[in-house]
C-alpha cells in the first residue's frame, strides 16, 4: 500500500475515534444538564469542548502525519503505527482532563456555581467558558506539539 494513502487511511480513523469518543464521554458529562433537553447555555459549552477537542485533534494530526511519513520512510511500519496511536491516546486524555480542568477554574473563578448557572441557561457563563475553554486550546496545543515532537527520534546532525 502506497505510505501516503496509509497515512490517510491511519489518520483518518483515528480522527474519527478521537471525535466520536471524546462527544460521547461528553454527552454523558452533560447528561446532568438535561430537563427534558439541554439548554443554550449547556450546548454553548458542550459545543466549545468539542471544538476544543478538534482544535487539539488539528494539532496532533499534524505532528502524527510527520512522525508517521519518517518512520515509513525508515521502514518502520510498527513505530509508525505505535506512534500515531500514542499522539492520538495522549492528545484524547489531555483533552478530557484539560476539559474538566478549566470547568473546575471557571467553576472557582466565578461566584456562581456553574452547574446551576447553566441550568438556568446562563449564557454569559456559558460564552465566558467557551471563549476562555477555545482561547487556551490554541494556546496550549502548539507547546504540546513541541514537547510530544521531542519524543519522535530524528536524527541529529553533527556540530561543527
Amino acid at each position: 500500500m502506497n505510505t501516503g494513502l496509509m497515512n490517510l487511511l491511519v489518520l483518518m480513523i483515528l480522527g474519527i475515534v478521537y471525535m466520536f469518543g471524546f462527544t460521547k464521554l461528553q454527552q454523558r458529562f452533560f447528561a446532568k444538564f438535561s430537563n427534558p433537553t439541554k439548554n443554550q447555555a449547556v450546548l454553548i459549552v458542550f459545543v466549545s469542548s468539542l471544538l476544543m477537542a478538534g482544535i487539539n485533534l488539528y494539532h496532533i494530526a499534524d505532528l502524527t502525519n510527520q512522525a508517521f511519513t519518517f518512520f515509513m520512510g525508515n521502514n518502520q511500519v510498527s513505530n509508525a503505527i505505535t506512534y500515531a496511536i500514542g499522539y492520538f491516546t495522549g492528545m484524547w486524555i489531555f483533552s478530557l482532563l484539560f476539559f474538566r480542568l478549566s470547568y473546575l477554574i471557571v467553576g472557582r473563578l466565578t461566584h456562581e456555581d456553574e452547574d446551576v448557572e447553566l441550568t438556568k441557561n446562563n449564557l454569559e457563563l456559558a460564552w465566558t467558558h467557551a471563549i476562555i475553554i477555545i482561547v487556551l486550546a490554541f494556546i496550549i496545543a502548539p507547546a504540546l506539539i513541541n514537547i510530544a515532537a521531542s519524543f519522535i527520534p530524528y536524527p541529529t546532525i553533527p556540530s561543527v
